[in-house]
């Protein structure tokens, strides 16, 4: 579990540390103030710098976007992973690029750019070796310019950042992964993804636990599967591939029919996603984007108290954002319940650099308590 984060010059981040983390976190600030963004870095660290996860955090924002209108020659300095770095441009070579890791860790992971000269040897030996002086605007037309990601001594090579990013293909295998971890959107998982995290949850002893969660809007609920819809394949070839078709129905007593999930509002299916992302996240983390999203406030401090108490029992650390004070005033509940699981922070954008205030149990709730702005 991370106790501390620190980032550096990773999108809106400059430099950011966070000294103090807990079992569950709520962050909150004002548009733009780099929220989505702690989530992402927080992502990006613990998949080790994955390749495939570089890849979905610019595909997320749609930063690999390509028009006919643009020239047909693209150079590295126009890759989108730029958009990761702070200022959307690439480090020089052999300059410091993106940090994550805890504040006082020597394990923190660094991402950068790096330049390889190929050459071969007396014995016509293929070698790559990795070259510190070369510059942007010098001729780099026989190097190969590669992002890597470096942790103590180690240096992994992700992808080579010369070639159209469109046509880039994965060379290295995928570090392995820190921690397992969930992602829960603004907009909620894809519906493959949480029927497959379905399938791993019922029939276990875990199941219940998702079924006890949703009878805190509807307390008729008895029961949850997944089925296939054919009805957009009936007729046509609009079948929909890859488990997109399978839909979440729900049981309710006294009803002999199971009605659909989405008929029964946008708080039953938030709240299924968050609490079936967070039963999957075991000795992992789960990350949620504005938790809010379709849940009345009424609901909200009981939502948070099955967050904190299933975060402890199945050792997930949780990272969420909001917009809302209902929603925080539904978490300070929950944390004055359990006074050594949370924490909380507030990030601000001054002077073109990100700031972070963090806050305690007690003084988040004199801050509501005296209707002071926290958001």
């Amino acid at each position: 579990m991370l106790e501390s984060f620190q980032i550096h010059n990773f999108r809106l981040f400059d430099h950011l540390e966070v000294k103090r983390l807990g079992n569950v976190n709520l962050i909150v600030g004002r548009n733009n103030a780099g929220k989505s963004t702690f989530l992402e870095a927080v992502e990006l660290y613990a998949s080790n710098a994955s390749p495939m996860s570089l890849l979905e955090l610019v595909d997320s924002r749609q930063e690999s976007w390509f028009s006919e209108a643009q020239p047909h020659t693209q150079t590295f300095l126009g890759n989108p992973i730029r958009h990761l770095f702070f200022g959307h441009k690439l480090p020089d070579i052999g300059k410091e690029g993106i940090i994550l890791g805890e504040v006082s860790s020597n394990a923190k992971i660094y991402i950068s750019v790096a330049a390889y000269q190929i050459k071969s040897d007396d014995e016509g030996i293929i070698k790559r070796i990795r070259i510190t002086d070369k510059q942007f605007h010098e001729d780099l037309s026989d190097i190969e310019v590669v992002l890597v990601a470096e942790e103590s001594e180690r240096v992994r090579r992700l992808f080579g950042l010369n070639r159209d990013f469109r046509n880039t293909r994965f060379t290295s295998r995928d570090a392995e992964f820190k921690y397992t971890w969930q992602f829960v959107s603004t907009e909620n998982m894809p519906n493959r993804k949480l029927a497959a995290l379905w399938d791993l949850t019922s029939l276990t002893n875990l199941e219940s636990e998702v079924i006890s969660a949703l009878k805190l809007i509807e307390p008729k609920v008895s029961g949850i599967a997944f089925v296939e819809d054919i009805s957009k394949g009936r007729g046509g070839n609009n079948r929909i591939q890859g488990g997109d078709n399978r839909i979440p129905l729900v049981k309710i007593e006294g009803i002999d029919e199971p009605l659909t999930l989405k008929s029964m509002g946008d708080g039953m299916t938030r709240l299924l996603h968050i609490i079936i992302a967070l039963v999957n996240a075991r000795n992992g983390i789960l990350l949620i984007d504005e938790f809010e999203n379709g849940l009345h406030w009424t609901v909200q401090p009981k939502v948070w108290d099955i967050v904190f108490n299933l975060s402890e029992r199945l050792n997930v650390q949780v990272f969420a954002t909001t917009h809302s004070r209902d929603c925080v005033n539904g978490f300070d509940s929950a944390w004055n319940k359990y006074p050594s699981l949370g924490a909380f922070f507030r990030l601000e954008a001054k002077d073109n650099l990100i700031k972070v205030t963090e806050y305690t149990c007690e003084t988040l709730t004199d801050s509501l308590e005296t209707d002071v702005e926290i958001r």
